[in-house]
């Protein structure tokens, strides 16, 4: 495995445990919690997509079976998402989707420190 990807298998990993965390292990989309549930960190738009990936407004955390369930029916989600933002934002996001970043190995170590950091600051 190259660098680049351990720095990315690294800071999708502190990612999710954040976004798990900020959002206290209950899912967007039907409310289930860390208790009955299996939570994720679930993402409206693709994570292929480096220019969202770790963008903390993509992301959200969700129950495993309603995370699988957006593979094959994206409204769900796209609802629970937009009545949490807005529509307007909704279209900011996928603006940015839509585009091209490439982000260097240093932003990635950064972002991996930012993420640690908040981590800590929910604990």
């Amino acid at each position: 495995m190259t660098d680049r990807k351990k720095l990315v298998k690294k800071l999708d990993k502190i990612f999710s445990e954040y976004i798990r965390a900020r959002d206290k292990y209950k899912c967007i989309t039907c409310g289930a919690t860390k208790e009955t549930h299996i939570i994720q960190c679930g993402h409206l738009f693709s994570r292929q997509c480096h220019s969202t990936r770790w963008d903390e407004s993509n992301a959200h955390a969700q129950c495993a079976g309603c995370n699988y369930r957006h593979e094959f029916d994206f409204e769900q989600f796209r609802r629970a998402w937009i009545d949490r933002h807005s529509a307007a934002e909704y279209d900011k996001l996928y603006a940015k989707f839509s585009g091209h970043t490439k982000f260097t190995n240093s932003e990635l170590e950064a972002m991996i420190g930012y993420y640690q950091k908040k981590i800590q600051e929910i604990k």
